[in-house]
């Protein structure tokens, strides 16, 4: 519901001074600047994309469907990336800092792990468990075991200045190009040991065939300035050679082994080799100074990074053609890609502000003398705040992201964002204000929302990129006007006197409301059954749930504040009458639950009772308290016996109206681990309800489940 309101191992990679750089996708260099990705020869790009950018101690994370750039910050000099198969982690080797950030996928978090000098070429074996890394200046390799808490690293020595590295099919074989030495070295993985295949100087990179039965090496360097070796694994000689552009830099093989994609360093170019003929048949134009090469699952798209134009040029594999560019950081090299479904697992969450993420900006609620300040640690939107916490900048945009621009509000700490659900990608199509002709297709009726789809039509296309197991619905309030009943309870109260009480004339209004809203919310969730039908999912092989709502206050003699008292305006921000707050809490909320109930159980789908999770936890209770100016950002209230639910902001005098009567951070999270729990409980049975208790922190709620 919402309410209305308004570096590098081997020759260095320049960048000319006339290179632009930016997380921001554009259709060509020479295009202007863009945050979209442009219509292209290569319709619906669906792929995961990691480029370590060198210039800017950073990789930029690419998901060319969603069209967004996230960069995350790595070591010094990052290098090459390799991803393990399953997408949960990124490798990243940082030149200049002698070690490789581990990048978790789904979190961004990072941690490191110290290797050998000038660390370089990296390669993940098939199950993940072992990472081999050329380590340039040191000769050696590093082998780092993924299994071992926290991960151990071994070495075996190499040759000189080892910079690529390739694992066979089977795992069973690491191929490491030794730059200085003019030679290969093949490690056996279940020995460790080493033999040599001699080759022209200065090899660079290497890439094994799907078969695991050639290794083509590139060589970069004036002795052999267009070379490309091709190694028959069997018999560990060199079997041919083949022309390439100037200084071959990279090397990938599609997945069919048909074609090898070589990045030509000077020449701006990429060769496209046949790997029947070993002959070069095409030339793709691509941008300045080409560092890297990767090609997706599919076969479909191969892409190339540009480290003097800051862009990876996306090329369509069957036209042999440049499609687009995505301008990523500054000067990129390594490249991986990602995109198998099998790797895309996901959650969605759809419907309104109760599940947007609405007024997560907001670790409880205080009322400081100034509302300049970090409002006594509860404002997570504040940030440069004096050593005391005053005179803040204050930005929504640090919780809801993108969204706060159009209010949807999707916050960091939304209920799909603070499940423990362990997915790799967690998806928020809920906007604040959204009613169920928002959620409903547009063929069925449905409309769009500021600025946005249908949210089952974003659904239908969310299920064919990624595997989705869990889809979460919280939709109904704003179409029986819950947010517009709460407001006529508060200006009833603010006269007081002489007035009759809200509940009187607003419960024929509030049942007429119900009774109409409940076929809608039954066709939002057969709309989400279509567009999930339509993306080709069967039944039961996902997970769909309705939820409800939480109370927002508590009842009329569990408030803190007198009934008549300024206080229970001015400070607590929940200006109602005991009976008006009675009749929302006992009769609103459970009318409200048991009609989305009755829609799960007649939709066979699975209904998630919220009703009693923020009990002693709404706002006003008395069994919660605000903050004061004891607490801080560094030391906020805790989630324990803080309220869960925004109070009444006034002309926006903390963040916005609209985040009035929300759950809070506390409340999010405590919905997220109701989620969890849903998702946790593998039984057949449907009707799940979730529960606060007071004095209890937000990871403390219980669930049980049982049959209708």
């Amino acid at each position: 519901m919402a309410e209305s309101a308004p570096a590098t191992a081997g020759p260095r990679l320049t960048k000319s001074a006339a290179a632009t750089a930016g997380p921001r996708l554009t259709k060509s260099a020479a295009a202007t600047a863009d945050p979209q990705l442009t219509k292209s020869a290569d319709p619906a790009l669906q792929d995961f994309l990691y480029v370590a950018n060198s210039g800017s101690d950073n990789v930029s994370l690419v998901d060319t469907f969603y069209k967004t750039v996230t960069p995350v910050g790595v070591g010094r000099a990052p290098n090459q990336v390799a991803i393990n198969l399953a997408g949960t982690r990124l490798y990243v080797t940082n030149s200049t800092s002698a070690n490789v950030s581990v990048v978790d996928t789904e979190t961004k978090a990072v941690t490191t792990i110290d290797v050998g000098r000038l660390p370089n070429g990296v390669a993940v074996n098939p199950d993940g468990t072992r990472v081999y890394v050329a380590n340039s200046g040191s000769d050696n390799v590093s082998v780092i075991d993924t299994t071992a808490t926290p991960p151990s690293v071994a070495t075996i020595a190499v040759g000189r200045f080892p910079t690529g590295v390739a694992i066979n099919p089977d795992g069973t074989r690491v191929y490491v190009t030794n730059y200085g030495s003019s030679n290969v070295s093949v490690i056996d993985t279940a020995t460790s040991n080493v033999t040599t295949i001699g080759v022209k100087p200065w090899p660079k990179s290497v890439a094994v065939t799907p078969g695991g039965t050639r290794a083509y090496v590139t060589h970069y360097g004036a002795a052999n300035p267009n070379l490309v070796s091709v190694i028959d694994t069997t018999t560990s000689k060199v079997t041919d050679t083949i022309r390439a552009g100037d200084h071959p830099i990279a090397v990938a093989i599609d997945p069919a082994g048909t074609f090898a994609y070589v990045a030509n360093h000077f020449s701006g170019t990429v060769s496209v080799i046949d790997t029947a003929t070993n002959k070069e048949t095409t030339t793709i134009q691509v941008g300045q100074s080409p560092s890297g090469v990767a090609i997706n699952t599919a076969g479909t798209r191969a892409f190339v990074t540009n480290n003097r134009s800051d862009t990876v040029s996306v090329i369509n594999t069957a036209t042999k053609e440049q499609a687009t560019t995505i301008n990523v950081g500054r000067f990129p090299i390594g490249v991986a890609v990602l995109d198998r479904p099998v790797d895309r697992t996901a959650i969605v969450s759809l419907g309104d502000s109760y599940i947007s993420g609405e007024a997560g900006r907001w670790k409880g609620n205080a009322v400081p003398a100034s509302n300049r300040g970090d409002r006594w640690g509860t404002d997570r939107a504040a940030y440069n705040c004096t050593s005391i916490g005053l005179r803040c900048g204050h930005d929504g945009r640090r919780v809801y992201g993108e969204s706060f621009d159009n209010g949807c509000n999707r916050s960091d700490s939304a209920e799909i964002q603070s499940a423990a659900i362990n997915v790799l990608r967690r998806i928020n199509l809920a906007c604040s204000g959204a009613r169920t002709v928002n959620v409903i297709g547009a063929d069925a009726g449905g409309k769009s929302f500021k600025g946005e789809p249908p949210q089952a039509d974003q659904l239908r296309q969310a299920a064919k990129r990624y595997k989705v197991e869990l889809v979460v619905l919280s939709i109904g309030g704003n179409d029986l006007g819950f947010a517009s009943v709460l407001e006529k309870c508060v200006k009833r109260w603010q006269k007081q006197h002489g007035i009759e009480h809200c509940h009187v004339d607003q419960e024929p209004v509030f049942r007429e409301g119900l009774a109409k809203t409940k076929p809608k919310v039954e066709q939002a969730v057969q709309e989400i059954k279509r567009a999930m039908t339509d993306a080709h999912y069967a039944d039961g092989s996902y997970r769909l749930v309705l939820q409800s709502y939480p109370s927002p206050v508590p009842l009329g003699d569990q408030n803190r504040y007198h009934e008549f008292s300024d206080s229970r305006f001015n400070v607590g921000g929940c200006p109602m009458f005991n009976d008006d707050s009675d009749w929302a809490r006992n009769t609103v909320i459970p009318a409200i639950s048991d009609m989305l109930k009755d829609v799960a159980r007649t939709q066979n789908v699975e209904f998630l009772d919220l009703r009693n999770l923020f009990d002693g936890h709404e706002v006003c209770a008395n069994r919660a308290r605000q903050a004061t100016a004891a607490n801080s950002l560094e030391n906020p209230l805790p989630g324990d016996i803080s309220e869960w639910t925004r109070f009444l902001v006034v002309l926006e005098s903390q963040g916005q109206s609209q985040e009035s009567i929300h759950p809070n951070y506390y409340g999010q999270r405590a919905l997220g681990t109701c989620l969890t729990k849903l998702r946790d409980h593998m039984g057949t049975e449907k009707n799940h309800v979730c529960t606060g208790t007071p004095g209890r922190a937000p990871e403390e709620v219980s669930l049980t489940s049982t049959n209708w």
